[in-house]
Protein backbone atom coordinates (compact mmCIF):
# COMPACT_ATOMS: atom_id res chain seq x y z
CA UNK A 1 0.00 0.00 0.00
CA UNK A 2 2.84 2.36 0.82
CA UNK A 3 4.38 1.68 -2.60
CA UNK A 4 1.10 2.55 -4.34
CA UNK A 5 0.73 5.76 -2.33
CA UNK A 6 4.31 6.82 -3.09
CA UNK A 7 3.77 6.15 -6.79
CA UNK A 8 0.58 8.22 -6.79
CA UNK A 9 2.35 11.19 -5.16
CA UNK A 10 5.15 11.02 -7.71
CA UNK A 11 2.62 11.06 -10.55
CA UNK A 12 0.90 14.16 -9.17
CA UNK A 13 4.19 16.01 -8.61
CA UNK A 14 5.41 15.15 -12.10
CA UNK A 15 2.25 16.52 -13.68
CA UNK A 16 2.38 19.67 -11.56
CA UNK A 17 6.01 20.31 -12.49
CA UNK A 18 5.13 19.79 -16.16
CA UNK A 19 2.57 22.59 -15.93
CA UNK A 20 5.16 24.95 -14.37
CA UNK A 21 7.93 24.13 -16.84
CA UNK A 22 5.59 24.51 -19.81
CA UNK A 23 5.22 28.27 -19.22
CA UNK A 24 6.40 29.62 -22.59
CA UNK A 25 7.59 33.09 -21.62
CA UNK A 26 10.04 32.55 -18.76
CA UNK A 27 13.68 31.58 -19.26
CA UNK A 28 15.36 29.37 -16.69
CA UNK A 29 18.79 30.97 -17.19
CA UNK A 30 19.49 34.48 -15.98
CA UNK A 31 23.06 34.70 -17.25
CA UNK A 32 21.86 36.41 -20.42
CA UNK A 33 21.45 39.67 -18.48
CA UNK A 34 23.76 41.46 -16.08
CA UNK A 35 23.53 44.29 -13.55
CA UNK A 36 26.14 46.86 -14.61
CA UNK A 37 26.06 49.39 -11.77
CA UNK A 38 23.74 50.70 -9.06
CA UNK A 39 23.61 52.96 -6.04
CA UNK A 40 21.15 53.69 -3.25
CA UNK A 41 19.75 56.67 -1.37
CA UNK A 42 16.89 57.67 0.92
CA UNK A 43 13.78 59.00 -0.79
CA UNK A 44 13.58 62.77 -0.19
CA UNK A 45 10.55 64.65 1.12
CA UNK A 46 9.85 65.86 -2.42
CA UNK A 47 9.55 62.37 -3.88
CA UNK A 48 6.61 61.61 -6.15
CA UNK A 49 7.85 58.16 -7.12
CA UNK A 50 8.68 56.30 -3.90
CA UNK A 51 5.86 54.72 -1.94
CA UNK A 52 6.86 56.61 1.21
CA UNK A 53 9.22 59.42 2.15
CA UNK A 54 12.46 58.02 3.66
CA UNK A 55 12.17 54.70 1.81
CA UNK A 56 15.52 53.28 0.82
CA UNK A 57 15.81 53.37 -3.00
CA UNK A 58 18.25 51.51 -5.25
CA UNK A 59 18.70 52.62 -8.88
CA UNK A 60 20.85 51.03 -11.53
CA UNK A 61 21.17 49.57 -14.99
CA UNK A 62 20.99 46.10 -16.55
CA UNK A 63 22.25 44.91 -19.90
CA UNK A 64 21.27 42.14 -22.30
CA UNK A 65 24.52 40.16 -22.49
CA UNK A 66 23.03 37.32 -24.53
CA UNK A 67 22.79 36.79 -28.27
CA UNK A 68 19.01 37.10 -28.65
CA UNK A 69 16.34 39.69 -27.86
CA UNK A 70 15.01 39.65 -24.27
CA UNK A 71 11.39 40.45 -23.53
CA UNK A 72 11.77 41.82 -19.99
CA UNK A 73 14.28 41.75 -17.13
CA UNK A 74 13.32 41.56 -13.45
CA UNK A 75 15.87 42.45 -10.78
CA UNK A 76 15.82 41.69 -7.07
CA UNK A 77 17.53 43.56 -4.25
CA UNK A 78 18.43 42.88 -0.60
CA UNK A 79 19.62 45.24 2.13
CA UNK A 80 22.04 44.30 4.91
CA UNK A 81 23.61 45.68 8.05
CA UNK A 82 27.29 45.31 8.98
CA UNK A 83 26.61 41.84 10.42
CA UNK A 84 25.09 40.56 7.18
CA UNK A 85 21.52 40.62 8.51
CA UNK A 86 18.91 41.07 5.76
CA UNK A 87 16.57 43.95 6.55
CA UNK A 88 14.40 44.00 3.42
CA UNK A 89 14.12 42.64 -0.09
CA UNK A 90 12.15 43.65 -3.16
CA UNK A 91 12.05 43.27 -6.94
CA UNK A 92 11.12 45.35 -9.96
CA UNK A 93 11.10 45.21 -13.73
CA UNK A 94 13.61 47.16 -15.78
CA UNK A 95 12.13 50.19 -17.56
CA UNK A 96 12.51 48.87 -21.11
CA UNK A 97 11.41 45.73 -22.93
CA UNK A 98 12.49 43.79 -26.01
CA UNK A 99 16.15 44.55 -25.41
CA UNK A 100 18.43 43.58 -28.27
CA UNK A 101 21.90 42.16 -27.48
CA UNK A 102 24.11 44.66 -25.58
CA UNK A 103 21.20 47.05 -24.98
CA UNK A 104 20.76 48.53 -21.51
CA UNK A 105 17.79 49.55 -19.36
CA UNK A 106 17.45 51.38 -16.01
CA UNK A 107 15.65 50.04 -12.93
CA UNK A 108 14.19 51.50 -9.72
CA UNK A 109 13.88 49.43 -6.53
CA UNK A 110 11.75 50.79 -3.67
CA UNK A 111 12.30 48.96 -0.34
CA UNK A 112 9.02 49.68 1.41
CA UNK A 113 8.32 49.04 5.12
CA UNK A 114 5.92 46.23 4.17
CA UNK A 115 8.83 44.34 2.59
CA UNK A 116 11.09 44.62 5.64
CA UNK A 117 11.54 42.38 8.68
CA UNK A 118 10.37 45.13 11.04
CA UNK A 119 7.44 46.36 8.93
CA UNK A 120 8.65 49.94 9.43
CA UNK A 121 11.59 52.19 8.49
CA UNK A 122 13.58 51.84 11.70
CA UNK A 123 16.21 49.71 9.95
CA UNK A 124 16.99 52.21 7.16
CA UNK A 125 19.76 54.12 9.02
CA UNK A 126 21.52 50.80 9.77
CA UNK A 127 21.89 49.68 6.14
CA UNK A 128 25.54 49.30 5.17
CA UNK A 129 25.24 47.39 1.89
CA UNK A 130 22.76 46.59 -0.87
CA UNK A 131 22.99 43.78 -3.40
CA UNK A 132 21.10 43.70 -6.70
CA UNK A 133 20.96 40.78 -9.12
CA UNK A 134 18.95 39.56 -12.09
CA UNK A 135 15.98 37.51 -10.90
CA UNK A 136 14.06 36.61 -14.07
CA UNK A 137 14.22 37.27 -17.78
CA UNK A 138 11.43 36.56 -20.26
CA UNK A 139 11.47 35.65 -23.91
CA UNK A 140 10.43 38.16 -26.52
CA UNK A 141 7.68 36.94 -28.83
CA UNK A 142 8.44 36.56 -32.52
CA UNK A 143 6.56 39.80 -33.26
CA UNK A 144 8.20 41.80 -30.44
CA UNK A 145 10.81 43.94 -32.17
CA UNK A 146 11.88 47.47 -31.40
CA UNK A 147 10.88 50.23 -33.75
CA UNK A 148 14.08 52.01 -34.77
CA UNK A 149 12.48 54.94 -36.55
CA UNK A 150 12.36 57.28 -33.52
CA UNK A 151 15.33 59.64 -33.24
CA UNK A 152 16.23 62.42 -30.79
CA UNK A 153 17.74 65.79 -31.68
CA UNK A 154 18.27 69.34 -30.35
CA UNK A 155 19.20 67.95 -26.93
CA UNK A 156 19.71 70.58 -24.25
CA UNK A 157 20.82 70.26 -20.61
CA UNK A 158 19.66 72.74 -18.00
CA UNK A 159 21.10 72.42 -14.52
CA UNK A 160 20.33 75.89 -13.21
CA UNK A 161 18.77 76.06 -9.77
CA UNK A 162 19.73 72.49 -8.87
CA UNK A 163 17.20 70.82 -11.16
CA UNK A 164 18.90 68.72 -13.85
CA UNK A 165 16.69 68.71 -16.95
CA UNK A 166 17.17 67.29 -20.44
CA UNK A 167 14.93 68.54 -23.25
CA UNK A 168 14.83 67.94 -26.97
CA UNK A 169 12.83 66.67 -29.94
CA UNK A 170 11.74 63.16 -30.86
CA UNK A 171 10.89 62.59 -34.51
CA UNK A 172 9.43 59.58 -36.27
CA UNK A 173 11.87 59.16 -39.16
CA UNK A 174 10.58 55.70 -40.04
CA UNK A 175 7.70 54.50 -42.17
CA UNK A 176 5.35 53.27 -39.43
CA UNK A 177 2.97 55.05 -37.07
CA UNK A 178 3.62 54.49 -33.35
CA UNK A 179 1.81 55.27 -30.10
CA UNK A 180 2.51 55.37 -26.35
CA UNK A 181 5.93 56.93 -26.89
CA UNK A 182 7.92 56.84 -23.63
CA UNK A 183 11.44 57.65 -22.47
CA UNK A 184 13.60 55.57 -20.09
CA UNK A 185 16.41 57.83 -18.83
CA UNK A 186 19.57 56.90 -16.91
CA UNK A 187 21.83 59.41 -15.16
CA UNK A 188 25.48 58.75 -14.19
CA UNK A 189 28.08 60.34 -11.93
CA UNK A 190 31.70 61.01 -12.88
CA UNK A 191 32.61 57.36 -12.22
CA UNK A 192 29.95 56.07 -14.61
CA UNK A 193 27.78 54.74 -11.78
CA UNK A 194 24.02 55.10 -12.08
CA UNK A 195 22.76 57.57 -9.48
CA UNK A 196 19.30 58.41 -10.84
CA UNK A 197 16.69 57.17 -13.32
CA UNK A 198 13.33 58.23 -14.69
CA UNK A 199 10.54 57.02 -16.93
CA UNK A 200 8.53 59.60 -18.86
CA UNK A 201 5.38 58.53 -20.69
CA UNK A 202 4.66 61.12 -23.38
CA UNK A 203 1.46 59.37 -24.41
CA UNK A 204 2.09 60.56 -27.96
CA UNK A 205 1.11 59.01 -31.28
CA UNK A 206 3.52 59.85 -34.08
CA UNK A 207 2.92 59.25 -37.76
CA UNK A 208 5.93 59.03 -40.10
CA UNK A 209 7.74 62.37 -40.22
CA UNK A 210 5.98 63.81 -37.15
CA UNK A 211 8.07 65.36 -34.32
CA UNK A 212 7.25 66.07 -30.67
CA UNK A 213 9.13 67.78 -27.85
CA UNK A 214 10.11 66.20 -24.53
CA UNK A 215 11.60 67.10 -21.15
CA UNK A 216 12.92 64.65 -18.57
CA UNK A 217 14.26 65.06 -15.04
CA UNK A 218 15.59 62.42 -12.59
CA UNK A 219 13.14 60.84 -10.18
CA UNK A 220 13.66 61.90 -6.55
CA UNK A 221 15.73 64.83 -7.77
CA UNK A 222 17.45 67.16 -5.32
CA UNK A 223 20.05 69.89 -5.70
CA UNK A 224 22.71 67.53 -4.37
CA UNK A 225 21.76 64.82 -6.84
CA UNK A 226 21.72 67.24 -9.78
CA UNK A 227 25.20 68.47 -8.88
CA UNK A 228 26.58 64.91 -9.14
CA UNK A 229 25.19 64.10 -12.62
CA UNK A 230 27.86 64.07 -15.31
CA UNK A 231 26.20 62.12 -18.11
CA UNK A 232 22.92 60.55 -19.20
CA UNK A 233 21.32 58.21 -21.75
CA UNK A 234 17.76 58.24 -23.08
CA UNK A 235 16.04 55.19 -24.54
CA UNK A 236 12.88 55.74 -26.59
CA UNK A 237 10.14 53.10 -26.40
CA UNK A 238 6.93 52.89 -28.42
CA UNK A 239 4.17 50.57 -29.61
CA UNK A 240 3.37 50.19 -33.32
CA UNK A 241 -0.10 51.32 -34.30
CA UNK A 242 -2.14 48.34 -35.50
CA UNK A 243 -4.35 49.23 -38.48
CA UNK A 244 -8.05 48.77 -37.82
CA UNK A 245 -9.56 46.30 -40.24
CA UNK A 246 -12.72 47.38 -42.06
CA UNK A 247 -15.50 44.83 -41.48
CA UNK A 248 -16.80 43.24 -44.66
CA UNK A 249 -20.44 43.73 -45.60
CA UNK A 250 -22.37 40.44 -45.59
CA UNK A 251 -25.40 40.15 -47.84
CA UNK A 252 -28.66 39.48 -45.95
CA UNK A 253 -30.23 36.13 -46.99
CA UNK A 254 -33.59 36.41 -48.72
CA UNK A 255 -34.98 33.39 -46.92
CA UNK A 256 -34.59 32.22 -43.35
CA UNK A 257 -32.35 29.13 -43.22
CA UNK A 258 -34.01 25.98 -41.92
CA UNK A 259 -32.14 23.95 -39.35
CA UNK A 260 -31.82 20.20 -39.82
CA UNK A 261 -33.78 18.26 -37.15
CA UNK A 262 -31.08 15.57 -37.03
CA UNK A 263 -28.28 17.99 -36.20
CA UNK A 264 -27.40 19.11 -32.69
CA UNK A 265 -26.27 22.70 -31.95
CA UNK A 266 -22.61 23.25 -31.05
CA UNK A 267 -22.08 24.11 -27.38
CA UNK A 268 -21.25 27.76 -26.74
CA UNK A 269 -17.98 28.34 -24.88
CA UNK A 270 -18.15 30.63 -21.89
CA UNK A 271 -15.46 33.28 -22.45
CA UNK A 272 -15.20 33.88 -18.71
CA UNK A 273 -13.82 30.38 -18.05
CA UNK A 274 -10.19 30.05 -19.13
CA UNK A 275 -9.26 26.68 -17.60
CA UNK A 276 -6.53 25.05 -19.69
CA UNK A 277 -6.41 21.44 -20.86
CA UNK A 278 -3.35 20.58 -18.68
CA UNK A 279 -5.32 21.76 -15.61
CA UNK A 280 -8.25 19.49 -16.50
CA UNK A 281 -5.85 16.59 -17.02
CA UNK A 282 -4.19 17.16 -13.65
CA UNK A 283 -7.56 17.29 -11.85
CA UNK A 284 -8.70 14.06 -13.53
CA UNK A 285 -5.48 12.23 -12.64
CA UNK A 286 -5.66 13.38 -9.02
CA UNK A 287 -9.28 12.20 -8.72
CA UNK A 288 -8.38 8.85 -10.31
CA UNK A 289 -5.41 8.31 -7.99
CA UNK A 290 -7.47 9.15 -4.91
CA UNK A 291 -10.23 6.79 -6.06
CA UNK A 292 -7.73 3.93 -6.61
CA UNK A 293 -6.17 4.43 -3.18
CA UNK A 294 -9.58 4.56 -1.50
CA UNK A 295 -10.68 1.39 -3.31
CA UNK A 296 -7.54 -0.53 -2.34
CA UNK A 297 -7.88 0.54 1.29
CA UNK A 298 -11.54 -0.56 1.31
CA UNK A 299 -10.68 -3.98 -0.19
CA UNK A 300 -7.90 -4.45 2.33
CA UNK A 301 -10.26 -3.74 5.23
CA UNK A 302 -12.85 -6.15 3.85
CA UNK A 303 -10.17 -8.80 3.42
CA UNK A 304 -9.26 -8.46 7.07
CA UNK A 305 -12.93 -8.86 8.17
CA UNK A 306 -13.35 -11.99 6.06
CA UNK A 307 -10.33 -13.78 7.60
CA UNK A 308 -10.71 -13.35 11.34
CA UNK A 309 -8.57 -15.75 13.44
CA UNK A 310 -10.48 -18.91 14.39
CA UNK A 311 -9.37 -18.61 18.03
CA UNK A 312 -11.51 -15.50 18.61
CA UNK A 313 -14.69 -16.30 20.43
CA UNK A 314 -13.59 -19.79 21.60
Amino acid sequence: MKKILAFAILVVLALASFNVLSLPNVRAQTNEAQVLSYSWYIAPSTTTTAEYINDLIAVGEVQNTGSTTIGAIWVTGQEYDSNGTVFASTEAQAMATNLVPNQKAPFYLDFTPEESVTQDQSWVPNVTSVTVSVATITNASDSSTQYTGLTTSNLNIDNNGGNYTVSGIIQNTGDQSVEDVALASTFYNSNGTVIAVSFTDLGATLVPGQPTTFEVTPWDNTATLSSEIENYTIQVQSIPVTPTATPEQTAQPTTQPTSSPSGSPNPTQNPGIMTSIPTYALVIVVIAVVAIIAGLMLLRRRGKSYHLPSSIGN
